[in-house]
């Protein structure tokens, strides 16, 4: 667009909300109420912005709630690629990927790639999880739930490691108030052949146990270690617990061995139950 008579500034640019962007030539302006009129424009007096049109926060929130399949609740800002099937279920936002099923479900804020597969009253709150609901005491979400998590990881050394779920950078599993969750996890680890050892030497240990998480989560673990494939007949002494990784978060830790390239997996299965009184 070429510049007004009498006027050295003039519009560069319209942002998704309706406002224009000014330039001089050079640097981005904010043009007075005089300029904006002048190009045809809608000045706010209010808020001092120029704009083309007026921004509608529905429509803005309707283009961020794309591909989904709603017949049974409601998605919240930033949904996407995402079924709801059954009766009030909902989805916080920011979420993808994802799939309830059931009642009365929700999916938290930025979860991702997971599922509530039956039930009622289930609570997502870990990336790739599965949920089966046992349905809410009271009324209350995730009170009474089974949960199956993916850990990874890769160690090089004997420090101890904690595994990230789905293998994202410093994601674990979210603690949970006033809760007691049981845990089974069979953790495998790999020689990867780089470093010492064989490629394919393997190690597996089971981690069962019960952790205690207090209304301020403190925690307190139960557990035991199982070799299910002792390391005189696979090559590789390895071990495994579960704890704590930061104050809101816990998962695997494990062990490897000294100039050893391991790849990790741990699959966890988590039987919860919370209740609605503190301790």
């Amino acid at each position: 667009m070429d510049y007004k008579k009498g006027f050295n500034i003039k519009p560069k640019q319209v942002l998704r909300t309706g406002e224009i962007r000014f330039t001089d030539g050079t640097n981005d302006v904010i043009p007075n109420q005089l300029a904006c009129e002048a190009y045809g424009y809608t000045y706010d007096t209010a808020t001092g912005t120029c704009s083309a049109f007026p921004f509608n926060s529905t429509l803005q929130r309707k283009f961020n709630n794309i591909l989904n399949n709603v017949s049974g609740g409601a998605t919240e800002n930033g949904t996407k690629n995402t079924i709801l099937n059954g009766q009030e279920n909902t989805t916080k936002g920011n979420n993808f990927n994802n799939i309830i099923n059931g009642q009365k479900h929700q999916i938290e804020t930025g979860v991702n790639n997971s599922i509530v597969l039956s039930g009622s009253y289930g609570k997502l709150e870990n990336q790739g999880e599965v949920v089966i609901s046992g349905g809410g005491f009271n009324e209350a979400l995730g009170m009474s739930q089974t949960s199956f998590i993916q850990q990874s990881g890769n160690t090089t050394d004997a420090t101890q490691t904690s595994l990230l779920t789905q293998y994202l950078p410093l994601t674990y599993i979210q603690k949970v108030k006033n809760s007691v969750i049981g845990f089974e996890a069979n953790v495998i680890g790999v020689n990867t052949g780089v470093g010492e050892g064989t490629t394919g030497d393997y190690g597996y240990v089971q981690v069962t146990g019960a952790v205690k998480f207090t209304n301020g989560l403190a925690s307190t673990y139960h557990q035991s270690t199982t070799h299910i494939v002792q390391s005189g007949h696979s090559g590789m002494n390895i071990t495994a617990v579960m704890k704590d990784v930061t104050a809101t978060s816990f998962g695997i830790a494990v062990t490897g061995l000294a100039e050893t390239y391991i790849q990790w997996t741990a699959d966890i299965k988590l039987w919860r139950n919370n209740i609605q009184q503190t301790f």
